[in-house]
């Protein structure tokens, strides 16, 4: 794998007015699977070749969740989302950029106001979504042969992490984004995946409290991943101990130091972060 390292600056934080967010930042290329299993159960995200990870200063809201789909219990609420959405068409494949994709994209922008992300323009999506997918796996969306939403994923062996998931549709009934992890998740329990990554979790961020209503769930704290809320949805640590302070070093490791993360059976390869 090549990294370049990027010196990173203080920016606007996009989930809270009084914040600045700092991230740990890397370009990286020619990533082996299990190198790619090891970020991400270090609390790494990406879009493209581009890694990183909250290291703010004052704030230590934005925590990695993770599901073990094996485990994962569907809610009633839940339910309702896969009923809401049974004339909805899935297709899976390999990420393929098409206009007709971008334009849903910045719809999606358009509703809903409040997310914040850097990809502005067609450049920067496909940069984002549709180079470099080297484990990528693309979930399309249809109602009468219509796009109508996009989940992008990375699938390997062990771990399934998704990207980015962008809607429109007329009805506000559906529940796309509900019904596309759902579906995400089946394909992980199909395949036999261990670990789904929804990403980070703020407790006090409405649009991403919801990653933690998947259950039952996990979070990386301590340097180390810890049960949060059963099946049940009882809290099993108390929220407002709810903080990860990025402290960890990822240096070089051995495959044998990651055996709760990673396959055992992959011992020939190391890792140098």
């Amino acid at each position: 794998m090549l990294a370049h390292f990027i010196d990173s600056k203080p920016f606007q934080c996009g989930y809270f007015k009084d914040q600045e967010s700092l991230f740990e930042e890397y370009l990286l290329e020619d990533m082996s699977e299990i190198e790619f299993e090891y970020l991400l159960a270090h609390g790494m995200r990406h879009f493209g070749d581009y890694y990183f990870r909250p290291r703010c200063h004052d704030c230590y809201q934005c925590i990695p969740i993770r599901v073990r789909a094996e485990d994962f219990k569907i809610t009633r609420r839940q339910k309702r989302a896969l009923r809401s959405c049974e004339n909805v068409m899935v297709k899976m494949g390999v990420p393929k950029y098409t206009d007709e994709k971008f334009d849903l994209y910045i719809r999606h922008k358009k509703k809903f106001s409040t997310l914040q992300d850097d990809v502005e323009d067609e450049q920067n999506f496909r940069l984002s979504f549709y180079v470099n997918t080297n484990f990528g796996v693309e979930f399309e969306y249809y109602i009468n042969d219509k796009l109508v939403g996009v989940a992008l994923g990375d699938h390997t062996s062990n771990t399934f992490s998704a990207i980015y998931t962008f809607y429109y549709a007329e009805d506000s009934k559906l529940s796309l984004g509900t019904f596309s992890i759902l579906k995400q998740l089946e394909f992980c329990q199909q395949k036999g995946v261990k670990f789904f990554y929804l990403g980070y979790y703020i407790g006090e961020n409405q649009s991403l409290k919801y990653k933690g209503d998947f259950r039952p769930n996990e979070i990386y704290i301590d340097q180390s991943w810890r049960p949060f809320r059963n099946a049940k949805g009882e809290y099993l640590i108390p929220q407002n101990n709810v903080l990860w302070r990025n402290t960890d070093t990822l240096v070089k490791a051995k495959v044998e130091q990651y055996q709760e993360q990673v396959n055992p059976s992959k011992r020939n390869e190391n890792l140098f972060f």
